[in-house]
């Protein structure tokens, strides 16, 4: 008996040092700039106030008139109901203004630092 109980701590370290490494994998930031922030505004075609990470996706029209899709990623649904974000706060068809981390390579994505609602608001991330 003692020696499956030496076992099954000893599985169950594995286990939790497997799933904090993926975890950690996970959620870094290697993806993005951290060294610098960007501002877009454009019209909100997704979000998702979700775990592991809230998205936004928004449609951005570049100069040329193309229009090009943002993911905007941010921290866990928890985190930013804790600092005043809501399942309505932003919808579909809303113009916002988000600032974030942007995506190493010049990809259209960012990690969220903080938004401009339609009715001026700032709302910001927990991350910063």
């Amino acid at each position: 008996m003692n020696g499956r109980w030496l076992l099954s701590i000893a599985l169950a370290a594995v286990a939790m040092a497997m799933i904090s490494s993926s975890l950690e994998a996970h959620h870094g930031t290697s993806t993005f700039d951290m060294s610098r922030t960007t501002t877009i505004k454009g019209i909100v075609v997704d979000y998702q106030l979700i775990n592991p990470h809230t998205e936004l996706t928004i449609k951005v029209e570049q100069d040329d008139g193309a229009a090009v899709e943002w993911n905007v990623e941010s921290v866990s649904a928890t985190m930013l109901l804790r600092v005043g974000w809501k399942r309505d706060t932003v919808k579909a068809g809303d113009t916002v203004s988000v600032t974030g981390h942007p995506a190493k390579g010049g990809k259209p994505a960012m990690l969220l630092v903080k938004a401009v609602l339609p009715d001026g608001r700032e709302l910001s991330t927990a991350y910063e």
